[in-house]
């Protein structure tokens, strides 16, 4: 919670910053909603509280918000990007965070700005490292790299799940935090969460009702 913003307003702005992502976007909506579910099981595993993990799943959810400030063809552009659409690409952390800080949580929106952050601190947009990132970043990162892997993209097709958890494995201790890989990997070897978990039809309320807690039971 912020202050002089109630939990009833949080969620009420939201919602409306989800729907319209999912109108100019439905995929880019439905990316955010199976994150935030794949980040909330892993807080949970991790021994997060209920409102430590409601503020990670919000955080997921709204992770990729930046990109509605992102023009189509740069975003949905199939083939490699020049310099000036990467350059606008990696702009949506910080346009996201400009959009929510003042309506989220501080733990929330450091998920936006810093998701593309790595712990040996190589990310953007500031490169800064372990120490300066929340674990709730920190499990943002794997859950945002594992849903884009496991998911269809303009550019490439999904990939399988043993293939994923391999790859985040490989990079566990660089560009992600090896404690929230093992995590996702224990979830992953009891089929508590897995590719094509949440599959949404564009008309899906992404909100879970109480507010934005998700149980492992219910990710499953």
């Amino acid at each position: 919670m912020i202050p002089g913003v109630s939990g009833d307003a949080e969620s009420a702005a939201t919602a409306k910053l989800i729907a319209v992502t999912r109108m100019r976007d439905p995929g880019l909506a439905n990316h955010g909603v199976r994150t935030a579910h794949v980040a909330a099981a892993v807080a949970t595993e991790l021994g997060l509280t209920r409102d430590e993990a409601d503020r990670v799943y919000l955080g997921a959810l709204l992770h990729d918000i930046g990109k509605l400030g992102i023009p189509e063809a740069v975003l949905w552009k199939p083939a490699g990007l020049d310099s000036t659409e990467w350059r606008e690409i990696r702009s949506h952390p910080e346009e996201g965070h400009r959009l929510i800080a003042d309506i989220v949580a501080r733990e929330v929106a450091a998920c936006v700005l810093y998701h593309h952050e790595r712990v040996d601190a190589e990310g953007y947009p500031f490169g800064v490292g372990l120490r300066t990132l929340p674990l709730a970043v920190r499990i943002v990162q794997v859950a945002d790299a594992y849903d884009a892997m496991t998911s269809d993209r303009p550019y490439e097709g999904p990939l399988p799940v043993a293939t994923a958890i391999s790859e985040l494995r490989r990079c566990a201790g660089s560009q992600f935090d090896a404690e929230v890989v093992s995590a996702l990997d224990r979830l992953l070897a009891i089929g508590a969460v897995g590719s094509g978990m949440v599959v949404l039809p564009a008309t899906a309320d992404p909100l879970p009702a109480d507010p934005f807690t998700v149980s492992i039971g219910a990710v499953g």
